[in-house]
Order: structure tokens, then sequence, then C-alpha cells
């Protein structure tokens, strides 16, 4: 395996592969006023809402994550492909399927005792057979692929025409009423989308006020399962079960980051004795981000690891990654001896990522 060399950054260089060049223009960012006008939205999505199932919780999550991997700060509208949805549903829903540990019971998601929820019954065998979550499995099996499509299609024809109707019929919702998306009126005109289109400066609101939004809607979200799940009563680990990202086990990568990084610390440049004198590290905290990819991974001394712990790293350090991003994405997407495996796409996902943290400081 080609090892990694620590050149000098070349600021032109390093510069586009973080985004900064070519400039790209975008329309004027919403004001503080309109990202006030959104949240009241949000809320009154939230507080009056029809809520027979958990799947509009989910949606406003999804699009939420989608908004901060693709989305941009300015005023522009953002195409949605709904299998992108649909991954964001299935990685959601993915510990949910499991049973409950203090009652050994799948939780309900859904108010109907006679249909359980379709992501549940979807992700009940699958979640309950893997080894990993459903977040590591960033390339999708065949069977993987026929999830998505099952997600796609249920959150198509029983989710988007409803999420934003707030009072009456779903069918009769006014054009302002919905906000985030224009979308047919009806789940027959709705099964038939592949995508969906974030309105203007709808993306930036959701990039500029993610951690809000997704309080909101997991208070929301638990509350609605504590009203559903009698059983449940007080508990106060339920949010952590629902909600908690399964952080897994990185370390497996030290020996081949040890090899691409030339047997070096990526931020100090000081040699490590052995790949196991170091740590593998996000680049993009865990806490700001939950983000696995090796796109998002580099070892670094331990010493330095235990410093940074949530801080964001500098920005030449920041630069140097993407720059090792560019120069290695063979490596790092290859299954082959290399053993990385990224999803090719996560360059671009990381990247939008780290843009949105950095701006948010």
């Amino acid at each position: 395996m080609a090892s990694m060399k620590f050149p000098t950054v070349d600021t032109r260089r390093a510069a586009r592969a973080i985004g900064r060049l070519p400039c790209i223009v975008q329309f004027a960012a919403p004001t503080a006023e309109r990202h006030l006008e959104f949240l009241e939205r949000i809320e009154r999505i939230l507080s009056r809402g029809r809520f027979t199932t958990t799947y509009k919780f989910a949606l406003l999550l999804a699009l939420t994550n989608i908004a901060v991997e693709q989305g941009t700060d300015g005023n522009d509208p953002l195409e949605v492909d709904l299998d992108d949805v649909a991954r964001q549903f299935l990685a959601l829903y993915w510990n949910m399927a499991r049973p409950y540990p203090r009652v050994h019971e799948i939780l309900k998601q859904s108010t109907n005792e006679r249909k359980p929820s379709t992501m549940i019954s979807l992700l009940e065998s699958a979640s309950s057979n893997a080894a990993s979550s459903y977040r590591r499995l960033r390339i999708f099996t065949q069977r993987r692929d026929a999830l998505v499509i099952q997600a796609r299609r249920t959150l198509a024809k029983d989710v988007l025409y409803r999420l934003q109707s707030v009072a009456g019929n779903a069918k009769s919702a006014t054009e302002d009423e919905r906000f985030l998306y224009g979308h047919p009126p009806d789940a027959a005109g709705c099964a038939k989308l592949r995508a969906i289109t974030l309105k203007p400066g709808i993306a930036a609101c959701m990039r500029r006020l993610r951690g809000v939004i997704v309080a909101m809607v997991q208070a929301r979200w638990a509350l609605w399962i504590r009203e559903h799940n009698a059983q449940l009563a007080a508990d106060h680990k339920l949010e952590s079960f629902l909600f908690g990202a399964e952080r897994t086990d990185v370390s497996e990568y030290a020996a081949r980051y040890y090899e691409l990084q030339n047997g070096r610390c990526f931020y100090t440049r000081d040699r490590l004795a052995a790949p196991s004198a170091g740590d593998v590290d996000h680049f993009i905290p865990w806490a700001r981000y939950p983000f696995d990819s090796p796109f998002n991974l580099v070892l670094a001394s331990r010493k330095v690891n235990n410093q940074f712990r949530d801080r964001l790293k500098s920005r030449e350090d920041r630069a140097l990654w993407a720059q090792r991003n560019e120069d290695s994405f063979a490596i790092l997407t290859s299954t082959a001896r290399s053993g990385f495996a990224a999803a090719p796409e996560d360059r671009e996902t990381v990247r939008m990522i780290a843009n949105w943290v950095y701006r948010a400081g």
C-alpha cells in the first residue's frame, strides 16, 4: 500500500479540496427573521400535526441530515433523492427494530394495533441478525438495496404528503403550508416520486438550526413513544436507546492508517512506535456529527487524541485532511488489500459535513 506523505500544504490545492475553489455563486443566506419563522413552522408541525406513526419525526430528521450533507448556506433550493431519505430512515429505525431491553419488547411506532410499523417490520430480522449497525454498513448488499427500495416506497406514499399538513385533510393542504417542499396532493401522486426539492433557503435553515431541530424532534418522538407504550412509565434510558448513535469500533483500521501515514501521527507528524501506540480518531468529532467512514478517520497519538476530545482541529489540519482524502481516494475506497472499502460518495459527504461544522463553529 502506498504511504502518505506530509508535505507543506498547497494552499490552492487544499482550498479546492475543501470546497473553497472554484468560487460558487449562491443566493444570499436566509435572515435571522427567516430562521425564526422556520422554527415556528417546525414547532407548528410538531405540536399541531396528527401523528398516527412516528414517520413524520423521521422525515424531519432525515431531511435535516441531508441538508447538512448535501446542502449549502445560501438561499438556493436542494433536490433530494428519495433513496437518500430512505437510507436515513433505515438508519434511524435500525436500533428501534430491536426489543427494548427493559421490557423485552419492540416498542410500538404506530397506533394501528393490527398493522405494525412497516419500517419496523422491514428491519426486525435484519437488525437482530446484523453484527454491525446500519450506519456502519456503507456498502449495501443486494438485501440492503431491497430495503432501500421498500423504505422509499413507504415514505413516498405514506409520509410525504402528510408531513406539512397540520389541520384537516392532508389532501387539502395549501401551497403556503407546504413550506418545506412541493408535492402532489395525495398518496397516489407521491408514490410516483423519486425525488423532492427543498424550497429556496430551507436547506440553509436546516443546516443552521440542526441542533435545535434535532432536539425538538427527538423530544416529541420520545414523548410519542412513551404515550403509546404504557409499559415504559418514566424510563430514563429510552432516549439513549432510540437516538444514541451506535458508535462502532474503528480501532481495526489502526494498522492500515499506520501504513498510509508512514507510521506517523496525523496531527504532529511524530513517529509512532506501532499502530497500537495511536488511536483512530474521527477528524470531524463524533459528538459534532456521527460519521464513521474511513474518509473521516485518521491515526493520532493517544496523547494528542485525548487533548482534542470534541474540539475542532485547526484549519491547517483540515486542509491537510481534505488533501489526504483526495490523494488517497483510490486506497480508501479499495475493496482489495487495503481493507478500507469506504463508499466513494463518502468523500463528498464528509466534505459537506466539514463545511457545515466549521461554519457552525
